[in-house]
């Protein structure tokens, strides 16, 4: 699987951002906050947001940056495609990047927990 993230695996959409918000379930972690809705399309699409708590234009591009990685590295392990909103907390400043791995495998594992039993 490629690790790029081509244009239409991501989300732009204000009534797709809408929809998901709405409509979505939610991982609270402590880095981030996921919101994911499953999709029809053959493949996941993300978003990633960093509001102005999370620090300068430096510091929100930095944390965007790094989720963009993280999904990029590990989207084949979802079980189903979905749609995904990432939203970063200020403590992913601190956060060394082993430890925000590790909370992201979690919320995968999570996710595709929850896919099985709904």
């Amino acid at each position: 699987m490629s690790e790029s993230l081509r244009p239409h695996e991501r989300i732009r959409k204000k009534s797709d951002f809408a929809s998901i918000y709405k409509r979505g379930n939610r991982y609270r972690g402590r880095y981030f906050n996921l919101v994911y809705l499953s999709n029809d399309l053959d493949h996941s699409r993300m978003a990633f947001v960093a509001s102005k708590k999370v620090g300068n234009a430096v510091k929100r591009s930095k944390a965007k940056r790094w989720m963009r990685v993280l999904f990029r590295r590990k989207k084949g392990l979802y079980n189903d495609t979905l749609d995904l909103i990432m939203i970063a907390k200020s403590e992913i400043r601190e956060a060394p990047w082993e430890t925000l791995q590790e909370e992201y495998l979690k919320a995968i594992r999570f996710i595709n927990k929850r896919s099985h039993t709904l």
